[in-house]
């Protein structure tokens, strides 16, 4: 996608907290077993807002809490919280959003089992153009083309990594 290095560290750093947002929903939410009522809705979508008031406390994240807010945005307009079209949507959050939904299309929830990798893949690929950037899911599906099944169906991953590669900051305005 051309992303510079900087920008390639940004969109990580996005990736690791962009639903931090959910420390400030109601106890029981996310673990719900059945479909969510109209309110628990709302609420659940008031987590990106959440996020990004949590990282806008943090000094240097005002990019990060940017993207955050966005990154359920949709390219026809109908995501949320702010309703933006295709162009308006930042780059790095048209990503987050991508690899959000692979995650949880491949991830057991309360309410449904993981789908293979492969399911969600042919998901993307149909919500082209109305949820996601076309470009943005095309990359995508060459990085997991290229990727071995462990990873693509999460068996395998290198969280211990991130230990490293993130910053303090972050933990400290969501505690605050």
């Amino acid at each position: 996608m051309g992303l510079s290095s900087d920008e390639q560290q940004l969109v990580h750093l996005c990736g690791l907290v962009h639903d931090i947002g959910k420390v400030g929903l109601p106890a029981g939410l996310l673990e719900k077993p059945g479909a969510l009522t109209l309110e628990e809705r709302r609420q659940m979508e008031g987590h990106a807002a959440i996020g990004q008031r949590i990282l806008s406390k943090v000094e240097d994240y005002a990019e990060i809490a940017r993207i955050v807010r966005h990154h359920h945005e949709r390219v026809d307009g109908l995501g949320y919280p702010d309703g933006l079209l295709d162009k308006q949507i930042p780059l790095l959050a048209k990503i987050i959003s991508v690899a959000d939904a692979y995650n949880a299309m491949t991830s057991d929830r309360p309410y449904r089992d993981a789908m293979p990798s492969r399911v969600a893949r042919m998901r993307l690929a149909q919500a082209v153009e109305s949820q996601f950037d076309t470009a943005v899911v095309a990359a995508f599906e060459a990085i997991l083309a290229g990727s071995t099944e462990a990873y693509r169906d999460g068996q395998r991953d290198d969280f211990s990594l991130e230990k490293q590669r993130t910053r303090q900051p972050v933990l400290e305005a969501a505690t605050a």
